[in-house]
């Protein structure tokens, strides 16, 4: 019984993981054409503009400050 449970919970956490991995990779379509890519360059420069600048204003430093450029970027 215990053996039952536990291989459908392992199943269902494998089945979980690879559907998250197949819905990240779909939603990340690289650009293909010079002009696309440089309108997703300035997306992500201005992201990280954005990011730092909440940083600054919050003083942060070192750690505080790489998770909070970490946690602002994947937004």
């Amino acid at each position: 019984m215990m053996r039952v449970l536990f291989l459908r919970v392992a199943i269902g956490t494998c089945t979980a993981i690879s559907l998250g991995a197949a819905a990240a990779n779909a939603q990340s379509v690289k650009p293909k054409s010079p002009g696309e890519m440089a309108a997703a360059s300035e997306r992500i420069a201005e992201r990280n503009e954005n990011c730092r600048r909440q940083a600054r204003e919050q003083h942060l430093h070192l750690v505080k400050r790489y998770h909070l450029m970490r946690d602002c970027k994947r937004q």
